[in-house]
């Protein structure tokens, strides 16, 4: 039987025993093998498809240090994932000695997101705890902290849900009434319509004069990535980060406030999230222009994708390019104008709206 036919169903009495393995698995460990000289590094990599080429004896021992290396992680994560699958079955007895083990698997840098995954599903008190202290240890890999910062957002959002849901009485509301009365959470935009009504229109018009900044914005928002959440991890913006927690605590126009703002820049830095503002009441100011430049953009691409052009919407697209807010839909709208005529009239390609 193989090592996984054997741990693939674990039952509840296997549970100590499979923490005492993983605990001896990573003292047997041998110590990694990082730090290698590029030519040496190369030279594995060289190995890996030509196994029978010369090697000195330094240099197999090298390579059949890494070898070990890889099969002890192997043999780790193999344990973990045993155990992520006795926590899913509710048949984990020892949570806070499976926590332990898990964080110190991670500093042992054996569990290549396993061990991360084990903390995630022990969940809290035992797992959240061990994730809260990771995110915070600059020793950590950087992959493994934002890792773990992903999936501490998310034990969390419970917590971010419930925030967002209370009355907002009392608390400093930073966007205009026009605004707050908009129903399409963060989009800023509705459902394309076959024929929206006139109130519509005279709302998107309502909604983008209250958002556009009186002054040029000295960057553009809101910021663009194009990148992809997994596959481009190591290039992810740290504001997309903040996302995660703004997302579910303030999901809408009418939830922005300075007090929530305030207490978002407070969990971010729990969270351990590398944040443009060391001040909280500049947090606030950045991230309530950033929401506003958001909703801005969702309604510039309703505007655009309803063949609205008229005057009133070119010239609002102008000024918001000209103000350094949500450029590349604006943008659009000029283009997507000056395609079917530009100018708004019988003739004009364009859906009529308001004037």
């Amino acid at each position: 039987m193989t090592y996984d036919e054997d741990h693939a169903q674990v039952p509840e009495d296997r549970t100590a025993a499979l923490l005492g393995e993983l605990e001896a698995a990573m003292a047997a460990a041998p110590p990694r093998t990082s730090g290698w000289p590029d030519e040496l590094e190369d030279l594995w990599d060289r190995t890996q498809d030509e196994p029978g080429l010369p090697l000195t004896d330094e240099q197999r021992q090298h390579f059949a240090a890494r070898r070990e290396r890889w099969e002890a992680s192997f043999k780790v994560q193999r344990l973990l994932q045993s155990l992520r699958e006795a926590v899913q079955r509710g048949g984990l007895l020892d949570a806070s000695r499976a926590a332990a083990l898990a964080e110190a698997c991670v500093h042992a840098r054996l569990g290549v997101y396993n061990d991360i995954w084990l903390l995630r599903d022990l969940g809290r008190p035992h797992g959240e705890q061990a994730l809260a202290r990771l995110v915070q240890d600059e020793s950590v890999d950087e992959g493994d902290r934002r890792e773990a910062r992903e999936w501490l957002a998310k034990l969390r959002e419970s917590e971010y849900k419930m925030r967002a849901a209370h009355p907002v009485n009392g608390e400093e509301l930073l966007l205009p009434q026009v605004v707050r009365d908009l129903t399409t959470g963060r989009a800023g935009g509705w459902e394309i319509e076959n024929e929206p009504a006139p109130e519509r229109f005279a709302q998107a018009r309502a909604v983008l004069e209250a958002l556009l900044p009186d002054k040029r914005l000295a960057s553009e928002e809101p910021p663009e990535w194009g990148g992809d959440w997994l596959e481009d991890a190591d290039d992810r913006p740290a504001w997309l980060e903040v996302e995660m927690v703004l997302q579910p605590l303030v999901p809408d126009a009418r939830s922005v406030t300075r007090e929530r703002l305030i207490w978002g820049w407070h969990e971010c830095k729990r969270l351990g999230i590398d944040l443009e503002d060391t001040d909280p009441e500049a947090f606030a100011d950045r991230w309530a222009t950033r929401i506003a430049a958001f909703l801005a953009r969702g309604m510039l691409e309703w505007l655009w994708r309803e063949d609205c052009f008229a005057p009133w919407a070119l010239d609002l697209a102008m000024r918001y390019i000209d103000r350094n807010v949500a450029v590349a839909e604006a943008t659009r709208l000029l283009t997507e104008a000056a395609e079917v005529g530009s100018q708004w009239g019988p003739t004009a390609g364009g859906r009529p709206g308001p004037p």
